[in-house]
């Protein structure tokens, strides 16, 4: 059995997300029906995390093994060549045996994109929240502060997000306008459901003035989520890259 690794990139917005479900098409299925039809074995593939309902991505790495002979010549432009528009694998190369995307990520990177004009710029509209009202982009930065480093993110996860500990280490958040674009970029160890997404709805409202930096170690240390702002829609989520050790980031 060969191991392949991938880099794959996709507009989540027509998916139920990452992960095969009964209840809608998503991006793992529509890669392993692919990969599937060129090696005619049943493929499963191992993603590096879960992107939820309408998240994107321009670097999720993923792997699978196979016991068909095509290497990486023949499916890089087979599988494109099979793929719907709104997904396309960048870069597919041999693995070694033991690689594994998610075991072996040791970190990931998030953008997520505002549009802080009115009226919303419809060529980004699926890939940007259109918050209409200034932003502080100054405030947002100062806020962003208290967010790095080890915290428990409980008062930053969903509701329903299941896991053994909200403890995540932040490595670097970043918050900066571009144009009419507020940007931010986020690195961490791990992420629970929605964090990112609840994180930036919460400096959103930093931005508004309804919150103030100072108020974001009690958001931290309430460990609820009402202590939290609003979670910010989905659209506007990218899964930028996944950091591995001794090998180059995806860019």
């Amino acid at each position: 059995m060969a191991s392949f690794r991938m880099t794959v990139a996709y507009d989540g917005t027509a998916y139920h997300g990452w992960q095969v479900q009964p209840n809608g098409l998503t991006i793992q299925e529509v890669l392993q029906r692919e990969l599937g039809r060129m090696t005619g074995e049943d493929i499963v593939v191992h993603g590096s995390g879960r992107t939820d309902a309408g998240v994107h991505a321009w670097g999720q790495v993923a792997h699978f093994h196979t016991a068909s002979r095509l290497g990486p010549a023949e499916f890089f432009p087979g599988l494109n060549a099979l793929l719907p528009g709104d997904i396309v694998c960048r870069r597919i190369e041999v693995a070694a045996p033991d690689f594994h995307a998610r075991k072996g990520a040791r970190r990931k990177t998030y953008c997520y994109c505002i549009d802080n004009r009115r009226p919303h710029h419809p060529l980004t509209a699926r890939y940007a929240w259109n918050v209409r009202r200034p932003l502080d982009v100054a405030a947002m930065r100062r806020a962003a502060v208290f967010l790095v480093g080890e915290h428990d993110f409980a008062s930053f996860k969903a509701a329903d997000g299941e896991t053994a500990t909200s403890t995540r280490r932040i490595t670097g958040l970043r918050v900066w306008r571009r144009g009419r674009y507020v940007l931010l970029l986020v690195t961490a160890t791990g992420f629970l459901k929605n964090m990112v997404r609840v994180i930036t709805g919460t400096l959103v409202e930093c931005g508004f003035g309804k919150r103030s930096p100072e108020d974001f170690p009690a958001i931290i240390a309430a460990r609820d989520r009402a202590a939290a702002g609003i979670t910010a829609p989905a659209k506007g989520l990218i899964l930028r890259t996944v950091h591995y050790p001794s090998m180059p980031a995806t860019e």
